[in-house]
């Protein structure tokens, strides 16, 4: 956090290279306030991009069982550790840096020089942006430093802000960006200038950024649940009354596109063809999960195992099975994006693949808020806290809406709907049925399964157990980087992995 980082963006359009040289370039605090908030923009929208694709999702990806380290690659076993929760201070440092020295550090520069340029369409944004950032890293580690962060030489040792305060804030931030985007004049308008929500004109633009900060603030309120139910109904109930615009379609998700060029390609895929190749793997969990309802997205998320099985079967790592192996279904398209053809001479004997069996275009998007998951909040708030509209009516919207985003043909979806579509028995079963749902629907979107796990206790994960794991239950959040804590005297580290978000205050 000592030094100020920025992206550059060449003048003919966004240059895209590796995750690390988004972040290498240096300049003096001094100067780094003439770049134009036109190129601070996408240099922020990358880097959140990267975050929902990088650490921090596979962290939280790993922990609530969607991913396992599970590989024959024993040269990096590192996946496998982060599986069996351990998770050290030093592990986070390169994503804690990346946030609060680049991602944060350019948000706040973007926010007061466009306001000083008379250009609230950008600040606005800025702003929205800003919450989701910090929604994401207050759910990720509780209390973290807000009120000083990103003021570069002013303070380079920020306090560390009580979590709930923050989130208090986010809301009242959310409202200043609608303010700032509604404004009716503004010497520059983000369009084009950004990898989200590009549009050809500001209209376009502009309406997806009010429904993306709305449905936002919808899922800040619903993280309330457990801790202050009445607050959580009473604000979503507002909100939906208030008129807001929220998501419409899966067109409205917040998530960025990667390219299919190399290094341009999302990089979980670019990690995978990387150092650690045959470590990351779908966890049995999940698979096991859709198996049990025959569910049709396993096609567009997996790969068969074995390859050539028919009908096809898949079949998902832990990192408690006995032997590392490649005997496992793979990441497909869902992650990946368009996939090659098989190369035949690449299938092992049993069924797995070889390295490079299958290769992708790499351009599949990190995908940070959709509209699967609205459809999954309205559905939760609608059966449980009081909220307007009708708990079936969303559930099943969530379930279509993320059979969308997955490719599955129409008579698969009504076929799934028939039999997995309808919420039954108790509030509690309906609500495990909705969290549930949203888990499978959620594959891939940063933090929010790992949250709902948190917060619900569903889907019902079992939990690793010492000693083969560091803990005897779910950890509850990340440990500072340690980084932070040797630089930063306001820096005090936590006792454990154990220790809980605000929000988190289910036995």
């Amino acid at each position: 956090m000592k030094k100020v980082l920025y992206t550059s963006i060449l003048a003919t359009g966004l240059f895209f290279s590796s995750c690390s040289s988004y972040l290498d370039v240096n300049d003096d605090p001094n100067n780094i306030q003439r770049v134009q908030v036109s190129q601070l923009l996408p240099s922020v929208t990358v880097n959140i991009g990267y975050m929902g694709a990088s650490d921090l999702f596979r962290y939280a990806s790993l922990l609530s069982q969607q991913f396992s380290g599970q590989g024959p690659n024993t040269g990096f076993g590192t996946f496998k550790e982060y599986e069996r929760y351990n998770i050290n201070d030093s592990d986070v440092n390169s994503q804690w840096v990346r946030i609060f020295g680049t991602t944060v550090s350019d948000l706040e520069l973007m926010i007061a020089q466009a306001t000083r340029e008379g250009s609230p369409h950008y600040a606005g944004v800025g702003k929205i942006l800003k919450a989701y950032v910090y929604q994401i890293i207050v759910d990720a580690w509780g209390d973290v430093p807000y009120t000083q962060a990103g003021k570069h030489s002013e303070n380079f040792y920020p306090a560390f802000d009580d979590d709930e305060v923050i989130y208090k804030d986010l809301t009242r931030l959310i409202d200043e960006g609608l303010t700032d985007v509604n404004a009716a004049t503004s010497a520059l308008s983000p369009n084009q200038f950004s990898t989200i929500y590009s549009g050809t004109t500001w209209a376009v633009s502009k309406d997806k950024w009010i429904k993306f900060a709305n449905t936002l603030k919808l899922r800040i309120f619903l993280h309330y649940s457990a801790k202050d139910q009445a607050y959580a109904s009473q604000q979503i109930t507002a909100l939906v009354n208030s008129g807001a615009k929220f998501m419409e379609s899966p067109a409205d998700n917040f998530q960025m596109a990667f390219l299919a060029e190399s290094q341009r390609q999302n990089p979980l895929y670019s990690m995978e063809n990387g150092q650690f190749k045959n470590q990351f793997f779908p966890n049995r969990f999940i698979v096991n999960l859709m198996n049990g309802k025959s569910d049709p997205r396993r096609s567009s998320y997996f790969i068969p195992f074995p390859f050539n099985s028919s009908p096809a079967t898949f079949k998902g790592a832990s990192v408690l099975d006995t032997d590392p192996s490649s005997a496992y279904s793979r990441n497909y398209q869902y992650l990946y994006g368009t996939a090659s053809a098989p190369n035949t001479a690449m299938i092992n004997p049993d069924g797995s693949l070889r390295d490079g069996a299958i290769t992708f275009s790499g351009a599949g998007p990190a995908r940070l808020l959709t509209f699967a998951e609205y459809n999954f909040i309205r559905a939760e708030a609608a059966l449980l806290y009081g909220a307007p509209g009708n708990a079936q009516s969303f559930f099943e919207a969530g379930i279509r809406a993320s059979m969308t985003d997955a490719g599955v043909a129409a008579a698969n979806v009504t076929t799934y709907l028939a039999t997995q579509g309808t919420l039954t028995g108790t509030n509690q079963q309906k609500l495990e049925q909705i969290i549930t749902e949203k888990y499978v629907a959620n594959h891939a979107v940063l933090m929010e399964p790992w949250t709902d796990y948190r917060r619900t206790g569903y889907p019902a994960l079992t939990p690793h157990k010492t000693p083969m794991a560091i803990y005897d239950e779910v950890p509850r959040s990340l440990f500072y980087a340690q980084s932070e804590i040797n630089n930063n005297p306001n820096a005090k580290q936590k006792a454990s992995m154990l220790d809980r978000v605000f929000w988190d205050t289910r036995k």
